[in-house]
């Protein structure tokens, strides 16, 4: 058939007929349809013809996510849900989509209503965002900020997380100025400066992590912002009492207060893995000393000097820790510290130091090949600082004595007779792995070259 002829269709009888009528056929006719333009109008919208006592009652009923979504159609809808939101009809709804029931929970609710807040103030100048948000959590929702209840402090971390979201390190360093009238967070680490001990007033020190943690932390998502919001706190302080700082907010918690000596005592087994809450304290503080670096605005305090002389205030607050502790911390914090922390100990010549830390690098690494890695390109980047041949004989003699210790220790406890078996099987691979580790890293700070097999 020619593509060019337009096609018939045709119309049979119905396959029961016995009729012997021929075949008709017919063309299929198109009909024109004419739209008018009133149709095809984009920019009507329908909710400004409704009266406002209804369309109110209509808004009501969308949640935040659904305003956000209506706020981003067009200027006319975005003026429609500001104006609601300033309403009286502003404040029952927050109280509405915030309300939880025993049948009826509000998953995600302060975040989502973060994320609308942030879009409506995204058009008016920071100073009017800040009261905007502070006329929302103090003054509408009536929050408490001062820390005397955790829950509100959890809420505003999660609304203001969400809300200043897209704002520059600038304005939020200016948001926190702003915000701390009503937290006071700066006046009580003034007082905690003043604090000649530790672990003596529980309930402020506790309060002084919860303000910051919840509202300025944990609930933000951006690194960038995290490390600005640490910066701010820590600027211009002692490097002694940014550790104790860093501590207290980061630091382990035990039965409710905040464990000032954990790192300082000794444990029965360093080769065993450490139980949920030490490895949440290591994870932590690593969080703490790895975003600094990531925010703009804290980068130009924060090289990696000052971070170095950081860690070792922080481990002596508030008294020494066990070296074991600082190895495991150093593992989470990156091979860039590592590396650094053996740096220093080989520039300064403490070489009993330097292979102390070797030695409980190999112990908390627990056979584990990526961590021994990280220790055999840490101990290549730093060992090479020793010039001199009998510095590196002192490194290989204190780390020969560091190992002894410990598979003293190892030997003593495969002599006790309560051990079990499966123990003293455990042990017994311990000492193999130390001391195929310890014959590795000789070998290799004598002749440059890692024994791969061990």
């Amino acid at each position: 058939m020619n593509i060019g002829k337009r096609k018939l269709f045709s119309i049979n009888d119905e396959p029961l007929s016995l009729s012997s009528s021929p075949t008709k056929k017919r063309f299929l006719q198109f009909m024109p349809f004419n739209l008018k333009s009133s149709f095809v109008q984009s920019d009507i919208c329908y909710l400004s013809q409704i009266p406002t006592e209804m369309r109110d009652l209509i808004l009501l009923k969308l949640s935040p996510h659904e305003l956000h979504q209506l706020a981003s159609t067009s200027n006319e809808y975005f003026s429609i849900v500001l104006n609601f939101l300033r309403s009286s009809m502003g404040t029952p709804y927050l109280k509405y989509i915030l309300e939880t029931t025993p049948d009826r929970r509000r998953s995600g609710a302060w975040e989502n209503l973060g994320r609308l807040y942030g879009l409506m103030t995204s058009l008016v100048p920071l100073l009017r965002r800040i009261q905007i948000i502070k006329d929302v959590l103090f003054t509408k929702l009536n929050l408490l900020g001062d820390g005397t209840s955790i829950e509100d402090l959890s809420h505003i971390g999660r609304f203001f997380g969400e809300a200043t979201r897209h704002w520059s390190e600038r304005e939020i360093a200016w948001a926190f100025s702003q915000l701390d009238s009503h937290i006071q967070l700066k006046k009580k680490i003034d007082r905690f400066y003043s604090c000649e001990h530790v672990g003596i007033e529980t309930q402020f020190e506790h309060s002084i992590r919860f303000c910051f943690r919840l509202v300025y932390f944990d609930s933000i998502r951006l690194h960038a912002h995290r490390g600005c919001l640490l910066n701010v706190i820590l600027y211009k302080q002692p490097i002694w009492f940014q550790a104790r700082l860093i501590y207290l907010l980061f630091g382990p918690m035990s039965l409710n207060k905040i464990d000032w000596e954990k790192f300082s005592r000794d444990r029965t087994n360093f080769f065993i893995y450490p139980n949920v809450d030490e490895e949440q304290a290591y994870f932590d503080l690593s969080r703490a000393f790895n975003v600094l670096n990531r925010s703009v605005h804290a980068q130009k305090g924060w090289n990696s000097n000052s971070k170095l002389a950081l860690l070792n205030e922080l481990i002596a607050q508030p008294v020494p820790w066990k070296s074991e502790y600082v190895a495991e911390l150093l593992f989470y914090c990156g091979r860039e510290l590592l590396t650094n922390v053996l740096i220093a100990f080989a520039i300064k010549n403490y070489h009993k130091e330097y292979a102390q830390l070797i030695n409980s690098l190999c112990i908390v690494a627990r056979q584990r090949k990526a961590y021994y890695e990280i220790i055999q390109m840490a101990i290549d980047d730093s060992f090479e600082r020793c010039t001199l041949i009998a510095q590196r004989n002192s490194i290989i003699i204190h780390l020969q004595n560091a190992f002894r210790c410990v598979t003293r220790n190892v030997i003593a406890v495969l002599a006790s007779s309560t051990i079990t078996q499966t123990d003293q099987l455990h042990y017994l691979q311990q000492l193999e792995a130390l001391d195929a580790q310890k014959a590795s890293l000789i070998s290799f700070l004598l002749t440059n070259q890692f024994d791969q097999n061990n």
